[in-house]
């Protein structure tokens, strides 16, 4: 009978439904050389061919914000969701980061979250959003919205900023599409997170 009252609570635990879609982490990744580690939440393979999601690739489905000078963590995200990864390489037992995408203060994430064109799933022409994490972990602010398609970032740090290059949905039918093809670039201030104008042909 404790048997089967353990296998009922291992089913309506949610820890243990996320465990089953989740299924490793990534290498830590040092943001904070004072205090911080991005630890990567990786998917299983599985959970990609269950039509939750519709392509496939490494995405992380969430990232754990660990401070080791106080031994604590956290997530950056409250939910799960499907973030581009932040190395270029993955090997057995090392990653290399994409410096793109870190700075001094930031650590831009590219998120997908959600079904702009009401497929049922997150897919290709869903929008890929712009995030930044400070580098500690303890902000987490949203930089551009649904009716954007964030498709590259240009590293221009030393000058104090970034070019975001972003795709316009330009029939407004809420899915990114190559036919859209309508792409511009806006300066980030790396200094206060503000867009500058559009850049367009």
């Amino acid at each position: 009978m404790k048997q089967y009252a353990v296998i009922l609570l291992m089913v309506l635990t949610p820890s243990f439904l996320r465990a089953q879609k989740v299924a490793s982490f990534d290498p830590p990744i040092l943001t904070d050389s004072a205090s911080t580690l991005f630890i990567p939440v990786l998917y299983q393979d599985e959970f990609f061919s269950s039509n939750k999601i519709a392509f496939w690739g490494l995405y992380y489905a969430n990232i754990i914000v660990y401070n080791y000078q106080t031994d604590t963590y956290k997530r950056l995200f409250p939910k799960d969701t499907y973030i581009k990864p932040i190395v270029t390489q993955r090997y057995a037992y090392r990653a290399e980061v994409e410096k793109t995408l870190i700075t001094r203060q930031w650590v831009f994430l590219l998120v997908k979250y959600v079904d702009t064109n009401r497929s049922g799933r997150i897919d290709e022409r869903d929008p890929t959003i712009l995030f930044a994490a400070s580098t500690d972990g303890q902000q987490l602010k949203q930089l551009t919205d649904e009716t954007e398609n964030v498709v590259g970032v240009e590293n221009f740090d030393q000058q104090g900023f970034y070019l975001i290059k972003i795709q316009r949905d330009s029939n407004n039918d809420k899915s990114f599409k190559p036919e859209d093809g309508v792409t511009y670039f806006r300066k980030l201030n790396l200094a206060d997170l503000t867009f500058g104008k559009a850049i367009e042909r």
